[in-house]
């Protein structure tokens, strides 16, 4: 009798699970709002019939910020307030992740088709260069803009992003899970309970986690639980294996022309890729900075956002001043 409950006690669950993993919204032409932006204005931009949504914030030059995989506009939350003093800032929901939409055919969600979007939505929004910001996967994004793009991206601030191909392709655990169809939608329905909210706050967090307060912590489990409440399957999955299925640019991102500041932290996990690319890039590039933070994580805009903010007004003014 107790191994037939606990039998069916484990089903039920599961079955709650399955179901929290697949009521996610694919289409979101109504243009709905999980919830209200912490900082700036919530908007939404069409491209291609595909509805993007950002939030918008501050005056001055534009600058996209891009998030990093499996995350939305909230992880530069804790940045903007020291950047909306003197830029316009663009928060985006790439597709895929938070308001916006999430397809599930038609879409590879490789770096080169986010790249395609953003440059699209530049255009549409009437914007002739734009300042791009992006942390791993957003990094890579920025830098296939740059590569592809030059007329429309004016400098890059790239966090970890990925320029070229490495043997230690990141998130594979994930992917492992998240291929299988029905299977896959259990733990998705586990991170959209938010039950994991804190575990992957702690992974996210690397071996910052043990410096931080107690109120510092809080903040980061919101942000992480907001993105882990629009967790969908198929975008994530093929999201983590996008170093895989996108095309390598390594090539094109030799021809960039637009100055580059490049951050990554010793404490990263990626430590051995952001290494790499920052080498190559110093190696190939004319106008690249790098600054290799002693005690950083993956997420430096997470852990350090003034100093990271600090950077990247310096880099901005400087690029300015020189140009």
């Amino acid at each position: 009798m107790r191994l037939r409950r606990m039998g069916f006690i484990l089903l039920m669950c599961s079955w709650e699970l399955l179901n929290t993993g697949c009521s996610y919204m694919v289409k979101n032409d109504q243009h709905q709002i999980y919830l209200k932006a912490k900082y700036g204005m919530d908007r939404f931009v069409v491209v291609r019939g595909y509805n993007i949504h950002y939030v918008e914030a501050g005056k001055g030059e534009p600058i996209f910020l891009i998030p990093g995989a499996f995350s939305t506009y909230r992880h530069w939350n804790r940045v903007i307030p020291y950047l909306s003093e003197n830029y316009k800032l663009f928060g985006i929901d790439y597709l895929g992740v938070g308001d916006s939409d999430k397809p599930r055919y038609g879409f590879g969600y490789t770096i080169e088709e986010q790249a395609d979007l953003l440059v699209e939505m530049v255009e549409k929004m009437r914007i002739s260069r734009v300042h791009i910001v992006g942390v791993s996967y957003g990094g890579a994004i920025a830098l296939n803009m740059a590569a592809r793009y030059p007329e429309r991206v004016d400098k890059v601030v790239c966090v970890e992003g990925n320029g070229i191909k490495h043997q230690n392709l990141p998130y594979r655990p994930i992917e492992n899970f998240l291929r299988w169809p029905m299977i896959g939608e259990i733990p998705v329905g586990l991170i959209r309970s938010g039950l994991a909210d804190r575990f992957v706050s702690k992974s996210v967090m690397g071996k910052s986690w043990g410096q931080m307060g107690e109120a510092e912590r809080k903040e980061i489990i919101e942000i992480v639980s907001q993105n882990n409440k629009m967790a969908s399957r198929v975008s994530w999955h093929r999201i983590s294996r996008t170093i895989e299925t996108s095309k390598d640019f390594t090539d094109e991102a030799k021809t960039i022309q637009a100055p580059i500041l490049y951050l990554y932290g010793r404490n990263s996990s990626y430590h051995e890729m952001a290494e790499m690319n920052a080498e190559f890039l110093k190696n190939h590039l004319p106008n690249v900075k790098t600054v290799w933070i002693n005690d950083g994580i993956h997420d430096l805009e997470l852990q350090k956002p003034e100093e990271v903010a600090t950077l990247i007004l310096k880099f901005l003014t400087k690029s300015q001043r020189n140009d």
